[in-house]
């Protein structure tokens, strides 16, 4: 016994427009940024240091650290001249310009109780020394003085240095 198959003539059509709506979503997924949670406080491991004989002058930078998707993380120097260093340590990732930091998340201005980062984050040089020396990360804002005419490469991450991050 055979029965008649009514296809229907647009099923084929359905199949190709399923299969090009279904390839977009996966390059739209392969495409889209990860989020590096820069900004999420994180704990250094070190021991604050004595910020009435430093000056708080000193970076400290992290890593692994599990809580930040990059595994780094950043504890500011105090470039603001006697500012207080009240965010703590936050997650930072390696940037290229401040485009790069501008899906951090900061804190609530109007709430004096939130310590995170105010005025947003911006790509620089935090270090000189060490493993992550002359690697432009993100910073918040909050512990930097922009100087007239925007960061310079420092003289200690031009070449010939002996920092092991310049070539």
């Amino acid at each position: 016994m055979r029965f008649p198959s009514r296809l229907n003539p647009r099923a084929g059509q359905f199949a190709r427009g399923f299969a090009l709506v279904a390839f977009g979503v996966v390059v739209l997924a392969a495409g889209s940024c990860d989020d590096k949670h820069i900004g999420r406080p994180c704990q250094t491991g070190v021991p604050p240091a004595d910020t009435g004989t430093s000056g708080g002058s000193f970076a400290t930078i992290t890593s692994p650290v599990l809580e930040c998707p990059s595994r780094i993380c950043l504890l500011p120097a105090d470039m603001n001249n006697g500012g207080v260093n009240h965010d703590g340590a936050t997650c930072t990732a390696p940037c290229s310009t401040d485009d790069d930091c501008s899906d951090a998340e900061t804190g609530n201005a109007s709430d004096p109780g939130d310590t995170r980062c105010k005025t947003g984050f911006l790509c620089a040089w935090p270090t000189t020394a060490g493993p992550f020396c002359c690697q432009k990360m993100c910073v918040c804002h909050d512990f930097v003085n922009i100087p007239m005419g925007g960061f310079q490469l420092p003289a200690a991450c031009m070449a010939p240095s002996t920092c092991q991050n310049v070539h």
